[in-house]
């Protein structure tokens, strides 16, 4: 009899701690779809960033918020006269250098976006990269954003926008 309650303990406290090992995988699994980079939740068109904040910014401090390791967005500026066929050129190079796949090219928005499939810290990707070219002030202001799906270790932090965006400018200052 003694033999058999401890028993029936031990099948108790194994079942409800499977039952608690079910749960907190479903949490997590649930956690894990709250991070989860989405079309839907980037800006339609370049009409919607505010690129001269990111102007003002980008001229007047040293080390703006958005070059940051932790950050998921990046801007650039140069004084260049560039066709949009060439920029846009220049940004699908960047996208497809930094492992992108090319997702969507919008010349009425002055848009491009990249898609990048599992890396070894996070499951997707997806780069926005807004442009506005000034001919009369013979400027081109580029704002890039960048969204990821992760697990819930969170991965290391890099700035994905920054890396494009340094290939961007790379290519931007190559050219005479």
């Amino acid at each position: 009899m003694l033999h058999q309650n401890k028993i029936d303990q031990i099948m108790k406290f194994r079942f409800y701690t499977l039952k608690i090992l079910v749960l907190l995988i479903m949490l997590t699994t649930l956690y894990s779809c709250f991070s989860v980079a989405k079309m839907s939740s980037f800006p339609k068109a370049s009409s919607e960033i505010n690129f001269n904040k990111y102007s003002t910014e980008y001229q007047e401090k040293k080390d703006p918020f958005w070059t940051s390791k932790t950050s998921n967005e990046y801007y650039l500026e140069r004084n260049k006269v560039m066709t949009e066929k060439e920029l846009t050129d220049i940004i699908q190079y960047a996208l497809k250098e930094n492992g992108y796949k090319i997702y969507s090219i919008n010349l009425d928005n002055d848009n491009v976006f990249g898609e990048r499939g599992m890396q070894a810290n996070e499951w997707n990707s997806i780069t926005g990269i807004y442009y506005k070219i000034d001919l009369n002030k013979q400027k081109v202001q580029i704002y890039i954003t960048t969204k990821i799906t992760q697990d819930i270790t969170g991965g290391w932090r890099e700035n994905r926008a920054k890396k494009v965006g340094q290939t961007i400018e790379n290519m931007i200052d190559s050219k005479k």
